[in-house]
């Protein structure tokens, strides 16, 4: 199982802000049923590794759809296979 962080951040929209894109976003990742964690700068998902692949990639084809003329992406990967691990637990390690 992986842990994967994104950030998905739309360039050239109408209006700076991108509220809308990030709502977008939130639904398609809720729809997967994948679990995912939203913070102030992005979004952690837990899950198989090709359905999140898959899952950013209807995250990019959903934001240039809505507008979007750009976009600039980050991501990364925790793809541990040693012992299953769980976003709770890679938060709980970091604040010991």
């Amino acid at each position: 199982m992986a842990i994967v962080d994104i950030s998905v951040v739309p360039i050239g929209t109408k209006n700076p802000s991108v509220g809308e894109y990030v709502r977008k976003s939130i639904k398609i990742i809720k729809k997967s049923g994948l679990k995912y964690q939203v913070s102030s700068m992005g979004t952690t998902i837990e899950g198989d590794l090709s359905d999140i692949f898959e899952l950013i990639l209807q995250i990019h084809k959903a934001q240039l759809k809505m507008g979007a003329k750009r976009l600039l992406t980050t991501v990364k990967i925790d793809d541990r296979r040693d012992k299953k691990q769980t976003i709770e637990d890679k938060i709980k390690s970091a604040t010991r």
